[in-house]
């Protein structure tokens, strides 16, 4: 599913995607694929995989 980040904390390693279905998902610095620094941006795009109100797998789309 995409969705856009609606909050991220780096302090605090937690967030809130809105998904494509308009819900809201929060997730972990631990579900963000990637290794170093994992930070995400308000209103970028990204791709997950939803599990109940929980936002896995998160994937950082790229600029078309």
């Amino acid at each position: 599913m995409k969705g856009i980040v609606k909050f991220y904390s780096l302090v605090k390693g937690a967030g809130v995607l809105v998904g494509e279905d308009h819900k809201e998902y929060s997730f972990k610095m631990m579900e963000i694929v990637g290794t170093g620094l994992r930070k995400l941006s308000e209103n970028q795009v990204v791709s997950f995989t939803p599990v109940e109100l929980k936002a896995t797998q998160i994937l950082v789309e790229e600029n078309k």
